[in-house]
């Protein structure tokens, strides 16, 4: 029996598909990346109101209220990542606020997120992901919650980095 040529191709076509099928894939590599001055990778706030200065502008150097609206998380230099991921979910409805950045160290930030009526749902934790500059690592992720709507109500966030 002698192939013509059509079926030859199309024979080496349907082998190399089966070939290529069963070659193994590198699966991706996630870790939690940890909060900046707390333990873990996973932090529970509650909303606080903004932050009101002592006295006449501020004058005395000291405020009387701090908010808690930034936390950050510190990326190990001595990995680099492809991604990162932040999820943040909230049992109580919104709207939130939601900001996320990578921050670099030449002072600069690269916003990836930012919407001002997060409404949560339990069960559907809101996702974001961060892809860093091809040519530099940020050294933080930093996720800014807060909103007029929220002060009081509780979210937790958690950051992985993917390689």
């Amino acid at each position: 029996m002698k192939l013509s040529f059509f079926s030859r191709v199309t024979i080496l076509g349907i082998f190399f598909s089966i070939l290529r099928l069963n070659l193994p894939v590198q699966a991706e590599t996630c870790t939690p990346i940890n909060l900046v001055g707390g333990s873990g990778n996973s932090v529970t706030k509650t909303v606080s109101p903004p932050t009101i200065p002592a006295g006449p502008l501020g004058m005395l150097g000291v405020d009387v209220i701090r908010n808690n609206w930034n936390t950050d998380w510190a990326v190990p230099g001595d990995v680099k990542y492809r991604k990162f991921i932040v999820t943040v979910n909230s049992n109580d409805s919104g709207p939130f606020d939601v900001r996320m950045y990578l921050k670099y160290s030449d002072q600069t930030a690269g916003e990836f997120f930012n919407n001002r009526a997060v409404q949560f749902q339990s069960d559907k934790p809101l996702k974001i992901v961060a892809e860093p500059r091809p040519e530099d690592e940020p050294y933080q992720v930093n996720l800014f919650v807060n909103g007029v709507e929220s002060i009081g109500k509780t979210y937790t966030a958690s950051v992985i980095g993917c390689k």
